[in-house]
């Protein structure tokens, strides 16, 4: 049975579903938009496009938490 050879896109979904305003920000220069910070209000869903075979960081932050997605 022959392998897959195709790279395939990743969807990474992010939803706030709290009462604060979050951002996810990427934490590394991965030669783009760097510095880039998205603000969700509540109930906002951002979809971010990743490549396949690439390793991302991001830094999700709402008023009181901080968590790193990596």
């Amino acid at each position: 049975m022959p392998a897959i050879a195709e790279d395939y896109e990743i969807l990474l979904e992010f939803s706030n579903d709290t009462h604060d305003c979050a951002t996810v920000q990427l934490s590394r220069d991965y030669g783009r938009n760097t510095g880039t910070i998205v603000l969700l209000h509540p109930g906002e869903v951002v979809t971010l496009v990743l490549e396949a075979g690439s390793t991302y960081k991001y830094v999700l932050k709402t008023r009181t938490k901080v968590a790193s997605v990596t």
